[in-house]
């Protein structure tokens, strides 16, 4: 799927926001539990993750494709969420068959960042490189 996309974009150096829609004969996505301060790391949280296979499920796949000088932004490369029809299932793409499906894309050519103001954010420790950890998590 992520070479059928590559081929609709007009370059591979902006960011692009992605739906697609469509009955999916096979998925498999994760859900983490939900979380409450003091939030831990991802990669601790997702050792408690929930893997769900759907078979035959109509839905949206929504997320972004994002080019690698813009890791830490947001995970590189394609990085789609889904959910069903019915808006009761649903999660963190990991695998899939797609066919048949209705695809928009939209290139971004301005990204907003909008940074938490509250003492959380303020106090919190956000050094180091956490590529790797996002790298481990998210692929």
């Amino acid at each position: 799927m992520q070479e059928s996309l590559d081929r609709q974009l007009t370059s591979k150096n902006y960011p692009y926001a992605i739906r697609i829609q469509g009955t999916f004969p096979y998925l498999k996505v994760r859900s983490v539990p939900k979380q409450t301060p003091p939030y831990r790391p991802l990669v601790e949280v997702v050792k408690n993750q929930s893997i769900f296979e759907l078979k035959n499920v109509k839905g949206t796949l929504i997320g972004f494709r994002t080019p690698s000088y813009m890791q830490g932004v947001n995970v590189t490369g394609y990085h789609l969420h889904f959910i069903t029809e019915n808006r009761k299932n649903g999660g963190h793409l990991l695998d899939g068959q797609f066919q048949n499906l209705q695809v928009e894309i939209d290139q971004m050519s301005d990204v907003r960042v909008d940074l938490p103001q509250n003492s959380q954010f303020h106090q919190a420790n956000l050094e180091g490189d956490k590529a790797g950890e996002v790298n481990k998590v998210e692929r």
